[in-house]
């Protein structure tokens, strides 16, 4: 691709493309005015102002994310996927094995840098789908090629390994995910499902064995979290309409992590159930219309990214709705654009803007094949 100058949004709003994509970020910014909200809310009196204040520098660098990504030309970016990612596991096995991870919940993820903490691995959530929609858009036909497949397999492994040995099962079980669902929508032969579902158990059955805190998660149906409790507790007691805005209890520490993992507790306690089904009704809207503007990207290579970063956000936002009120176990895993997560903010940023501008650029754009999403 020639030139670094990057694509505008045109105004003309019957372009069906652009118009999608405005509506996508529209669903993105009040998403993100619902957790500046929240962040204000869940601070305990007299520290509204410093939540916030937190909260704007994470959607700050998310901003930034999302702008450097959008302003970097596609094809530069796909020459630079699988280099950076195989860059991030070496860096994140020096890491681990020097011991230069910080370790909370029994698992070494984080790097401390002074009073903040970023967890790099969270960085593949960016680069693993832009490296899987690189391999499928430059050719189709290995989709049907086990031999290929199984290579792009041991690559996976290779670059999720240093992720499972943290351990951070659930990080690499949703890279796993999207990337068998990414496959799936591209073309991908039924059976590549049951292969990715047998490699699920057996990393569950393997992660359990070796990490005693990774079988106690999966036992949630019998002995619940006391996050979980306590956060079904609060929805309750705080009725359907909710505390009223500020009102919640929560932002006493009564359920652990209200701020981040748990924070659509908060907005269920505070707002209730309208104000739940509205950060829900976002996200669905945020889904249908990351697939539809898939369907009319413009590339093969805009289509699969589309559809990757669309399943990597809708899947953790319904796991995050799953978890909060014990339908799945506990994850250290943020409600997108709403919570307090610094670093998946920025990797999921990252991945929306370069997932947009693959999907609107037509510059050298080769048109999708027949088989991708029918």
């Amino acid at each position: 691709m020639s030139g670094s100058s990057s694509p505008t949004l045109p105004s003309d709003a019957t372009v069906a493309p652009e118009a999608l994509a405005r509506a996508l970020l529209g669903c993105v910014g009040l998403l993100a005015l619902v957790g500046l909200a929240v962040a204000a809310s869940a601070s305990p009196p007299g520290e509204a102002w410093a939540g916030m204040t937190l909260h704007l520098v994470h959607l700050g660098l998310g901003l930034a994310a999302f702008l450097v990504a959008w302003h970097l030309p596609p094809e530069r970016l796909r020459q630079l996927a699988w280099p950076a990612s195989w860059a991030l596991a070496a860096l994140l096995a020096v890491l681990l094995f020097g011991g230069w991870l910080h370790a909370t919940n029994q698992a070494a993820r984080w790097i401390r840098i002074g009073p903040m903490s970023f967890q790099p691995s969270l960085l593949l959530q960016f680069l693993w789908p832009v490296a899987l929609a690189s391999w499928v858009a430059r050719d189709p036909l290995r989709l049907r090629q086990p031999r290929a497949l199984g290579r792009l397999a041991l690559r996976f492994g290779l670059l999720t390994l240093p992720v499972l040995l943290q351990p951070d099962l659930g990080s690499v079980v949703i890279l796993l995910f999207v990337g068998g669902v990414t496959l799936m929508f591209s073309g991908a032969p039924i059976r590549l499902l049951q292969v990715s579902v047998l490699l699920f158990v057996v990393l569950l059955a393997v992660a359990s064995a070796l990490f005693p805190h990774v079988g106690s998660r999966l036992d949630w149906w019998q002995h619940p979290s006391e996050q979980v409790e306590r956060g079904v507790e609060t929805l309750s007691s705080a009725g359907p309409l909710g505390r009223g805005p500020g009102l919640g209890v929560m932002k006493f520490g009564h359920v652990p992590e209200g701020r981040t993992d748990f924070v659509l507790t908060l907005v269920g306690e505070e707002w209730g159930l309208p104000g739940t089904l509205f950060v829900w009704s976002l996200f669905l809207a945020f889904t249908f219309l990351g697939l539809a503007l898939a369907r009319r990207a413009r590339s093969r290579y805009g289509v699969v990214l589309m559809v990757a970063a669309t399943v990597m956000i809708a899947f953790q936002a319904a796991y995050n709705l799953a978890m909060v009120v014990g339908m799945l176990p506990v994850k250290g895993l943020p409600l997108p654009f709403v919570s307090r997560g610094g670093s998946s903010l920025l990797a999921l940023s990252a991945l929306l803007g370069a997932a947009l501008r693959a999907a609107l650029d037509a510059r050298r754009a080769r048109p999708p094949l027949p088989g991708l999403l029918p």
